[in-house]
């Protein structure tokens, strides 16, 4: 996550220099979330699911609690969010290209293979979840909502 976009701006940019604009503050502002999206991600997949998002050890349980209750994939917003700020921090336009290109293959990897293979795994509860909480755009669910999750 933090290798090929360095890599990246190293090869085609040149070298990175911190300079304290506002952008390269946001920038590492973006990182710090993003980690800690995925980072939280990762944690539930981990206790709640009984598993990795490796596809080696995939969740055994449905997780369907934290920032998965807003959005179905802040895993992947959260990578989404670390490239974003990587974009604002080196500013760059590698990176921001290489933002473009893996949030493309991201959703068709997400639309085509995920989704029908959690489908098959987990069956009508992930149906229901897939009905009502949006792919991508994260919604605010009512106080009536969230208290029947808990």
């Amino acid at each position: 996550m933090g290798i090929i976009p360095w890599s990246l701006h190293a090869r085609l940019e040149g070298a990175f220099i911190w300079r304290g604009t506002l952008w390269q503050w946001v920038g590492g502002w973006l990182c710090a979330n993003g980690l800690g999206l995925a980072g939280w991600c990762v944690y539930l997949f981990n206790v709640e699911g009984q598993g990795t998002p490796l596809p080696l050890d995939p969740p055994k349980r449905f997780v369907a609690q934290g920032p998965y209750l807003f959005v179905r994939n802040p895993m992947a917003l959260g990578f989404f969010l670390l490239l974003t700020g990587q974009t604002a921090l080196y500013q760059s336009r590698a990176i921001l290209c290489y933002l473009a290109a893996a949030a493309l293959l991201m959703h068709l990897y997400i639309r085509f293979i995920e989704e029908p293979e959690l489908a098959h795994r987990f069956g009508s509860s992930y149906r229901a979840y897939q009905q009502q909480v949006p792919r991508w755009v994260p919604r605010r669910i009512s106080g009536a909502k969230r208290r029947k999750t808990r």
